[in-house]
């Protein structure tokens, strides 16, 4: 039964993604105490399919991380497992230091590339105490939207409570019905930390991930929705895009602000209040933008 041994950072994505594809038996998350937060979220998501093992190390001293690393994976529940490394989460010096103890056990290491649109891990062998690049592959559909949400806010920490009855309840309807019949996994409604953190609609397809904040009319052409946007994101992790939906044209001051924060603008201005399903030409319009970010 292989150890998967892995390294946290500050996004969770790097090391639930190669944990809940490959299933290893075991998964030792190794954290900082910067890091403490995203090992918490990361093991009571994966602790329902996997036995989590932790070790708290220090974030760049590398010689103390290759000797606490050893130390914990001579423990009993661990020595007698054949290991592979995750390269891919904590600093680089967790990373080198990851490195080294692989050599030194002539373990395979594995690397996830999140560029793009795709998700692909790179396996790496030992030859001669060389490393070889042995094979790589492109990750299908592994997680949800509860997932994700799970791994950046905590299980438990969020909830979905689904469209209400006002217009631009209806606004978030018609654009979760657009989505949904272009193959989108979608929730309405979303809340965690009190209320701090409000989504008007997530999008998922396959492994990537965006959060929609939808305005109409005068809300529209103010800046609260994107402010709204870029406090939720802070939390949603690098990987997640945003996308601004109003049924005004922008304004220029959105643009400016939008290009600054990596915010999509969606303009459907031949949405009808009230309405809850999209005109073809806007449905066309939120389809085309979407697709571009995600697939």
């Amino acid at each position: 039964m292989t150890v998967m041994v892995a390294l946290v950072g500050g996004q969770p994505l790097p090391n639930l993604l190669p944990a809940r594809y490959y299933r290893p038996g075991d998964v030792l998350l190794v954290y900082t105490q910067t890091t403490a937060q995203v090992f918490n979220r990361l093991k009571a998501t994966l602790q329902k399919e996997t036995t989590i093992h932790e070790l708290e190390s220090d974030a760049y001293n590398i010689v103390a991380i290759v000797k606490a690393l050893n130390n914990k994976l001579e423990e009993p529940e661990l020595a007698s497992h054949p290991l592979e490394f995750n390269l891919t989460g904590g600093t680089k010096a967790m990373a080198l230091a990851a490195y080294q103890v692989a050599q030194q056990r002539s373990a395979p290491i594995l690397y996830l590339e999140s560029e793009g649109k795709q998700s692909r891990i790179y396996h790496y062998s030992w030859e001669h105490q060389q490393l070889r690049a042995s094979s790589s592959e492109l990750l299908p559909e592994i997680v949800k939207l509860s997932d994700l949400l799970n791994v950046h806010l905590g299980p438990g920490e969020w909830v979905e409570q689904g469209p209400g009855h006002s217009e631009g309840s209806s606004f978030e309807i018609a654009l979760a019905e657009a989505l949904r019949s272009h193959g989108y996994e979608v929730m309405i409604s979303i809340k965690a930390m009190n209320g701090q953190i409000d989504i008007d609609v997530a999008v998922r397809f396959n492994n990537q991930y965006g959060i929609i904040e939808a305005k109409m009319g005068d809300s529209g052409k103010k800046l609260d929705g994107i402010k709204q946007l870029s406090n939720a994101v802070r939390h949603l992790g690098t990987y997640a895009q945003t996308f601004y939906a109003i049924n005004v044209p922008p304004e220029s001051a959105h643009e400016a602000i939008a290009i600054a924060s990596r915010i999509q603008i969606i303009s459907l201005t031949n949405y009808t209040r009230g309405s809850k399903t999209l005109a073809p030409q806007d449905a066309g319009t939120l389809i085309s933008i979407v697709d571009k970010a995600l697939k």
